[in-house]
C-alpha cells in the first residue's frame, strides 16, 4: 500500500489549461496506487471520485491553519507541492512558507516539490522602474533557496533547468530529476481515412497540407512566425492550410490565404485530438525555446506529429539533439520560416519525424512514465537528500 499523498496547490482543479489540469490529472493517476487528496484554496469541492479535494486554505500565510489541516491526514503522508513562483501569495511571494517548510522538515515530514517554474527574472533596472517586480524576483530566490534545503526531492519540468541547477548547486544535485509535463490531450482512435474525411468536413481540398498551432495565444508562442511560415509554404498548386486549435483570432489575409485559414478555437479534448490527427506539422516557435514542460509539444508527439520549433535558453541537451524536432534559433525568424517550408514539402521527413516523436513520447514523456518516476520520489530514501 502506497503512502497517502497530499498534493498542495493553490490553483483549483479542474480548469481549462495550465497547471490546474495538470494537478487534476496528476491526482487521478496517483490515486490508482493509493489515497490522494488535493489541499487547495476555497472555490472547488469537486472530486473525480478517485481522489479528494480539500478546498480549505483561504490564506496561505496562515501557517497554524495549514498545519491544523495537515494534522487531519495520516502521519506517514507525503506532501507533494506544486511549485510555481506566482502561487501561494501576491506575485508568488509568501514570506511565511519557507519557515513552514523548515518546520515540517524538522518533524520528519517528507516533502517533494514539483518545480514547474522556478523564479522570475531579476532585472536590475526594475529596482527603479518597477520596484514590486524586483522585490518579487528577490523573494522568489529566497523561496527557492529554502526549497533546496528542505526538499527530499525536486523533480523539475524542464531538462535545461535540471542541468543548470545541478551545476550551480552540486551539493544538492541528487535531489534534482526531470519530470516532464505530459500531454494535455490524449489521442483518440481514428479510422485510416480520417485525414481525408477531416479535410472534406472542413472544406479543404484533398491535397492540402495542414500546419497546426495548438494552445492559448501568447507573445511567448510567436504566432506571427507561424503565420509567416504558413504564407511562405502555401502556393495555389501546393496548398497549405493553417489550423489554430485554441485561440481563434481574426486575421487580415489575402483572399487566397483566407480560404485555407481554419481558426478552430477551443475544442473539446476529443475534437482537438481529431484535428491534431489530421495535421501534417505542428508549429511551436517558443521565444525561450522548446522544453519538456510544454504540454502542447507533448500533445503533438503523442499524435505522431513532427514539430517545427525553436532552440532557446530553456532548451536542454536532450531536446537539442532530438530527431523528432526541426529546430531553429529562437532569435531567427527567417530560419524558422525556412524550416517550416522545407519540412512541409518533405513527406518522407514528416513521416520519419512523426514516428520518432511518437516513440519518444511513449518512452520518456507519457503519463505512465512520469507517474512511475514520481512514485519513486514519493517513497522514503529514493529522492536524494532529506
Amino acid at each position: 500500500m502506497a503512502r497517502p499523498v497530499i498534493i498542495i496547490s493553490d490553483l483549483l482543479p479542474p480548469k481549462r489549461g495550465g497547471l490546474a489540469d495538470h494537478t487534476h490529472r496528476l491526482a487521478n493517476e496517483l490515486a490508482a496506487f493509493g489515497p490522494v487528496t488535493v489541499l487547495t484554496s476555497p472555490g472547488s469541492e469537486e472530486s473525480s471520485g478517485a481522489f479528494q479535494v480539500r478546498a480549505s486554505i483561504g490564506n496561505w500565510s496562515d501557517l497554524d491553519w495549514i498545519m491544523a489541516e495537515l494534522r487531519e491526514f495520516p502521519d506517514d503522508s507525503v506532501l507533494l507541492w506544486q511549485y510555481v513562483p506566482h502561487m501561494y501569495g501576491r506575485g508568488g511571494v509568501n514570506r511565511q512558507l519557507p519557515r513552514f517548510w523548515r518546520d515540517l522538515k524538522g518533524i520528519g515530514q517528507r516533502q517533494v516539490f514539483i518545480a514547474h517554474e522556478i523564479m522570475a527574472d531579476l532585472v536590475p533596472l526594475d529596482l527603479f522602474r518597477r520596484p514590486p517586480n524586483f522585490w518579487y524576483a528577490l523573494n522568489h530566490r529566497r523561496q527557492w533557496k529554502a526549497i533546496l534545503s528542505v526538499a527530499d526531492a525536486i523533480p523539475i519540468s524542464t531538462g535545461r533547468w535540471v542541468e543548470e541547477w545541478s551545476a550551480r548547486r552540486p551539493a544538492v544535485a541528487k535531489k534534482f530529476s526531470l519530470l516532464p509535463s505530459p500531454t494535455s490531450i490524449e489521442p483518440v482512435s481514428v479510422p485510416p481515412d480520417h485525414a481525408a474525411t477531416w479535410r472534406a468536413q472542413n472544406r479543404l481540398p484533398a491535397n492540402t497540407k495542414i500546419i497546426a498551432y495548438f494552445g492559448t495565444l501568447s507573445a511567448a508562442k510567436q504566432l506571427p512566425w507561424v503565420i509567416e511560415g504558413w504564407r511562405a509554404a502555401h502556393t495555389p498548386s501546393n496548398p497549405v492550410a493553417l489550423a489554430l486549435i485554441g485561440g481563434a483570432p481574426a486575421l487580415r489575409l489575402p483572399a487566397e490565404l483566407l480560404k485555407f485559414y481554419r481558426p478552430l478555437g477551443y475544442l473539446p479534448a476529443d475534437d482537438a485530438s481529431r484535428a491534431l490527427h489530421a495535421a501534417d506539422l505542428l508549429t511551436l516557435p517558443f521565444v525561450d525555446g522548446i522544453s519538456e514542460r510544454r504540454t502542447t509539444l507533448m500533445a503533438g508527439l503523442a499524435h505522431g506529429l513532427p514539430v517545427a520549433t525553436t532552440n532557446g535558453h530553456n532548451t536542454g541537451a536532450a531536446l537539442r539533439r532530438a530527431d523528432f524536432l526541426a529546430l531553429s534559433n529562437a532569435n531567427d525568424e527567417g530560419a524558422y520560416i525556412r524550416s517550416v517550408v522545407d519540412l512541409i514539402r518533405d513527406d518522407a521527413r514528416l513521416t520519419r519525424m512523426g514516428a520518432a516523436g511518437k516513440v519518444a513520447c511513449a518512452k520518456e514523456y507519457s503519463w505512465p512514465v512520469v507517474i512511475s518516476r514520481l512514485r519513486a520520489l514519493l517513497e522514503p530514501g529514493t529522492g536524494g537528500g532529506g
